[in-house]
């Protein structure tokens, strides 16, 4: 069983971007990936007995907006923590998966259509790796909390009855299940997939995306685990858009 976690970044109205991104984790690796942040946690806030909400967010902010309890560290204690998060995410064995959309080229929910697309991808690998190891492998999905999540979980039941807008699914074994992000590491790590991916594509900042690249998603050369829907592909040379024009 593989566990597909997401969250999503660039919800706010001035945002060009909204993000929908996550994680696939086999289901015997969650353990070792949370201990990792729980860790982390005891490194940076040995103080702190309950379980902190991580946010990449929070850890980017400047000393003036920095919010407890990260304002008890410095910025560069901050930035640092960030940085071996990530590293966390580079040396797993976890397959990212992500979806950056203008915004201006989706006329209905952008979370929506976001959701669809990651659906087909995560179903699209498991029939891959089912194919590869000789036996059928089994996906789950947990999505962090939002305002979306009544008209989410209507979609997957279609998406469940009906297949998507690419066909239908094979290798879901329920509808998803809706988490708050802080009750759960592993959600914590799919917001920092979601604020590379943003601030990418808002930014043009490619630090931590860089980072973590080799992790999504991919095979016969093509990035299978990352999207970019927008209005000139042929003028975008993000990794998304450069792979799909070399496979074309």
């Amino acid at each position: 069983m593989y566990i597909l976690y997401l969250d999503e970044s660039g919800t706010h109205g001035e945002a060009r971007h909204f993000v929908l991104a996550g994680l696939s984790v086999f289901e015997r690796e969650t353990y070792f990936l949370a201990r990792q942040l729980e860790q982390l946690q005891e490194e940076y806030f040995p103080d702190r007995q309950q379980p902190l909400n991580l946010r990449a967010s929070a850890l980017r902010a400047p000393d003036e907006r920095a919010e407890p309890p990260f304002n008890e560290l410095t910025a560069e204690r901050r930035i640092n923590l960030l940085i071996q998060i990530y590293r966390v995410i580079a040396e797993s064995h976890v397959r990212l998966f992500g979806i950056a959309i203008e915004k201006a080229q989706v006329a209905g929910s952008q979370y929506e259509h976001g959701f669809e697309d990651i659906i087909s991808r995560f179903d699209q690998m498991l029939s891959r790796m089912g194919r590869e190891q000789g036996e059928p492998q089994w996906g789950l999905i947990v999505v962090a909390e939002s305002s979306y999540r009544e008209n989410l979980a209507s979609l997957a039941r279609q998406i469940a009855r009906h297949g998507h807008r690419w066909g239908e699914t094979h290798n879901l074994a329920d509808i998803p299940y809706f988490a708050p992000a802080g009750s759960t590491r592993l959600l914590q790590l799919a917001d920092f997939v979601s604020n590379s991916i943003y601030r990418r594509y808002e930014y043009g900042d490619t630090r931590s995306l860089d980072t973590i690249m080799p992790r999504f998603d991919q095979g016969a050369g093509r990035i299978h685990g990352l999207a970019h829907l927008t209005s000139e592909p042929w003028n975008c040379y993000c990794p998304a858009c450069l792979s799909r024009r070399r496979v074309e």
